[in-house]
């Protein structure tokens, strides 16, 4: 099948309608990437980890960078580099950083350097550091090897970034048999209280969590991490191979589900409860599902055929194509900054064949593939609002910014919030500021929106 829009060749493998696109591949150069760093990646991980020090061992402005997480402002520590630390080392900059933080934060149970590219250009020996200030402090300072050019994108550092909780901190308790009726979950970053809604859901079916990495994760419960009889994986980029790890290392079994959508919400409780053998404690599964469509029906009409593009982490396309199907809307377009062949191939499957599949698109791509679809409404980043609002087009965060998305009541949210999205009165608006009437076509030149 011929490829919607008009690519360079070397970007042209990035591009599918029928199979799975070209992934884990560095942006090529000149070509201004949707992308963000390693050590991004890392504190997309981390930074929710609260009874931990965080210190970026880089200039300020990395910290700077990585202080604002999904919305939310953390506390960081910086080594603040400068030309002299750079040319004669730093070594001992991060030894008394790592001193005073702890003695501004004495409450912390552990300490997480991150490297940045500064730090893995002059060959800092952060680990021999690290070691030392541990046997002195008495406390886990564990580095995090996340210097921004090692890797094709932040995906390579969730992956460092896993490997460090399983290294430094999952499993440190007493080891003993699988607590009863208990689980973790990998990959779910409580935005916008999404763990608490899954929680909610999991504590009907009569389970508790341990420890959820790592929206909910400290150094205590991540120690207990090992005796959970399930591992239940949200994220598969972030969870997946976490979850392997932990079933080689402590036994422990994993499921793979999504919390997005009527559908993907009952299914996942029931593979839950079926797991635990509860099925008596699901018998409200079914009911609460078609309870919260009742509840999304005023909006679900407002957005029967509507058209949506999707541009957002891969591990979440496949879910989130579902929901918006429930929503009624069709899916125009599944796009990702980074993805691996696994979560592009589980996103295939929820698409069918004939969806245009694009990796790692820059903005003119998205560009000519707005003005060529005229969607009703993209979903992605923050990267990518004002590049839809330009060309008139309804923009929706994701991860949101508002309200959870995830189970029943998140289905709920996310029909209201889109339908009012599309439905605001604003984007009936010519480029003279007169309101078009309802239906009226519009077409989009590069810079405005024009009624035809």
């Amino acid at each position: 099948m011929k490829i919607p829009i008009d690519v360079i060749p070397e970007r042209a493998g990035h591009l599918e309608v029928v199979e799975i696109p070209a992934c884990d591949r560095r942006t090529l150069p000149g070509v201004v990437s949707q992308r963000a760093c390693l050590l991004y990646g890392a504190r997309w991980m981390l930074a929710a980890i609260r009874d931990a020090v965080h210190l970026i061992h880089g200039p300020v402005g990395c910290a700077y960078y990585s202080g604002t997480v999904r919305k939310k402002n953390y506390r960081v520590f910086s080594t603040a580099l400068g030309e002299k630390e750079i040319v004669f080392g730093a070594g001992q900059k991060l030894e008394d950083a790592i001193r005073e933080a702890v003695s501004l934060r004495p409450r912390s149970s552990a300490v997480l350097v991150y490297t940045t590219c500064a730090v893995g250009l002059i060959g800092e020996d952060v680990e021999a550091i690290c070691k030392r200030a541990s046997a002195s402090l008495g406390l886990p300072v564990v580095p995090v090897n996340c210097p921004g050019f090692g890797g094709v994108s932040q995906g390579k550092g969730h992956d460092v970034a896993a490997a460090a909780l399983l290294e430094h901190f999952i499993g440190r308790a007493p080891a003993g048999p699988p607590l009863e009726n208990s689980v973790n979950i990998l990959g779910e970053f409580d935005v916008q209280g999404d763990l608490k809604e899954i929680e909610q859901l999991l504590q009907r079916l009569g389970l508790n969590i341990i420890c959820a990495v790592s929206g909910r994760a400290t150094v205590e419960n991540m120690a207990r991490a090992h005796r959970a009889g399930l591992n239940i994986v949200h994220c598969g980029r972030t969870g997946r191979w976490l979850a392997r790890k932990m079933e080689e290392r402590f036994g422990i079994p994993w499921r793979k589900v999504s919390f997005f959508g009527l559908a993907e919400t009952a299914a996942a409780l029931q593979a839950i409860a079926a797991f635990f053998n509860r099925p008596r404690e699901a018998a409200w599964v079914e009911k609460e599902a078609e309870a919260s469509r009742q509840r999304a029906l005023p909006y679900l009409r407002r957005l029967a055929g509507r058209r949506v593009a999707l541009f957002f982490g891969a591990s979440r396309m496949g879910s989130m194509a579902r929901a918006f199907g429930e929503l009624g809307m069709e899916v125009v377009l599944c796009g990702s900054q980074f993805g691996c062949r696994e979560d592009y191939t589980e996103s295939r499957c929820c698409l069918g064949r004939g969806t245009p599949m694009i990796d790692d698109a820059h903005q003119r791509e998205l560009e000519e593939f707005l003005h060529r679809y005229r969607p009703d409404l993209l979903v992605g980043g923050t990267r990518e609002r004002f590049m839809a609002h330009k060309m008139g087009i309804p923009f929706l965060v994701f991860p949101q910014e508002t309200s959870p998305y995830a189970g029943f009541n998140g289905f709920v949210n996310l029909a209201r919030e889109v339908a009012a999205l599309v439905g605001a009165p604003v984007w009936r608006l010519g480029n003279n500021g007169f309101m078009r009437e309802e239906g009226e076509e519009m077409v989009a030149s590069k810079y405005s929106v024009k009624p035809l």
